[in-house]
């Protein structure tokens, strides 16, 4: 009963302290944190719900361990030299670390590439304290000592990890409730091989992010961010890893299947864009949410239906973890449920696979030569003499782009236009001294991928309008990019 008690209490503590924080955040620290936070092509609002939830998360965790540590939990029967193991310490500073990169990303809006480098070195520290893949066991094989391999896979599971909660944070509530399905696995799965100081550690996280979600869930108040995200992945990639090591032992494959939701959603995103032509790290509306809301889900039965398929797959690694003969059941149930969640979302690459990765059709080849054209546009602008040939020459490009209508001033007075004015668009503007631009896309070319194309036409319109400037004077001013709006 002791043990009871002391769980709850772990539980509860997250809970109280990860509220009281989101108060802290929503209502004090939000409005100041959003005025300095550059904005982005991607924003999706005018006025956008706060995205810094993390810092709830993070130190409302890390505030809730040291508070169980000082309870006197010793004197009900619990021994916490758990909590004196080196690699707690290395869970929290990694942690910690993801944690402020996102908060920095969250705020400033990091290159990619320094994002993926920074992540690598936070899973290099995760390896130095102790959290390394060792071996593999696969159903039907004997088990796979990785060897040289350890570091890689280790480095690719926990970065892949990080990676995959921020990509499937894009629905309120989802992100966070999917954590709190698979910490749920990984209590049972302590709980039944007698780990407690270990389930005491999952509880108190689990307890945390319950409290974030009461907050994130539809109609979500505010978003966790990259430092949210970012701090889940990490603490679960590494956990997951900590479960596999336990004594009795589990198979190193069931994490998979615990997390098959974020990983599913993160592979096919990747091969997506590869299919498409543009960069893996780009942004899209085409993820496994966005494909049950176009089948006319609500936000809120789109989430629901995620978690209850995610706890669908931690059933399996259940029954892959303590029925030994049923193993290959398992996960034979796994490749067909993922098999029929991608038909059902209407995937070409699994309807239609070999027109997939084969077929080269026309909108790929425009974004092939979209994104060709974008990093020589310096080059492709040069060999317009006059102003009516670089005109020309950016219609081109934007009509490649999917811009469905554009608009040329100089001084409050049209110039230039091209496209009807009367479609559902997005519209973007830019200005350079005299000379302003106003571009339309139609919602449907933005989902395509709204990332990569966002960068692109901010770079070429800059580059365009500075030309402009140039055909007519010798002095080039500075560049000021006006803040952008949604019709």
């Amino acid at each position: 009963m002791n043990i009871w008690k002391i769980l709850i209490s772990g539980g509860m503590l997250g809970l109280l302290l990860s509220s009281v924080l989101m108060l802290i955040v929503l209502y004090r620290l939000s409005p100041r944190l959003q005025s300095r936070r550059q904005r982005s092509l991607r924003d999706q609002h005018i006025n956008p719900i706060p995205r810094y939830g993390g810092i709830a998360l993070f130190w409302g965790f890390l505030g809730a361990l040291m508070l169980v540590v000082w309870l006197p939990f010793e004197q009900r029967g619990l021994d916490l030299h758990f909590f004196k193991d080196n690699r707690l310490f290395g869970l929290c500073l990694g942690g910690m670390f993801a944690w402020g990169l996102g908060f920095a990303d969250d705020v400033l809006i990091l290159r990619t590439r320094w994002k993926l480098i920074v992540q690598i070195g936070i899973a290099i520290m995760a390896i130095l304290f102790g959290f390394s893949i060792q071996a593999v066991q696969i159903p039907f094989f004997q088990i796979i000592n990785l060897g040289i391999f350890s570091w890689p896979v280790t480095i690719f599971w926990i970065v892949g990890m990080m990676n995959a909660i921020n990509l499937i944070d894009g629905l309120d509530g989802l992100a966070s409730g999917l954590s709190i399905v698979a910490l749920t696995f990984l209590a049972a799965i302590c709980w039944w091989q007698g780990q407690l100081f270990l389930l005491l550690l999952i509880v108190i996280l689990a307890g945390v992010t319950i409290g974030f979600w009461s907050f994130n869930r539809p109609p979500a108040l505010i978003f966790m961010g990259d430092s949210g995200s970012l701090f889940l992945g990490f603490t679960l990639s590494v956990l997951c890893i900590w479960v596999s090591e336990i004594p009795s032992g589990i198979h190193s494959t069931i994490p998979l299947l615990i997390m098959a939701i974020p990983i599913i959603d993160t592979t096919f995103s990747v091969f997506r864009r590869i299919l498409k032509g543009i960069p893996f790290y780009s942004a899209d509306n085409d993820h496994l949410h966005h494909r049950l809301i176009s089948k006319g889900f609500s936000p809120t039965q789109a989430m629901y239906i995620l978690i209850i398929v995610s706890i669908l797959f931690g059933g399996l690694a259940l029954m892959s973890n303590h029925l030994n003969h049923f193993q290959g059941f398992a996960y034979l149930g796994a490749i067909i449920l993922t098999y029929l969640l991608l038909y059902w979302l209407e995937y070409d690459v699994i309807r239609k696979p070999i027109i997939s990765f084969l077929g080269q059709s026309d909108e790929k080849k425009n974004r092939i030569l979209m994104l060709a054209l974008g990093d020589q546009i310096e080059m492709f602008f040069d060999k317009d003499p006059d102003r009516e040939s670089i005109i020309r020459s950016f219609q081109f490009w934007t009509e490649i782009a999917g811009v469905s209508r554009l608009e040329l001033r100089k001084n409050d007075s049209v110039v230039w236009q091209t496209g009807p004015e009367n479609q559902a668009h997005r519209i973007l503007m830019f200005q350079h001294t005299e000379w302003e631009l106003r571009m339309a896309l139609p919602e449907s070319s933005w989902k395509v991928d709204s990332d990569v194309k966002g960068n692109l036409l901010e770079r070429v319109s800059i580059e365009f309008l500075v030309r402009l400037k140039q055909l007519e004077s010798s002095s080039v001013i500075n560049l000021k990019k006006k803040s952008f709006k949604i019709k």
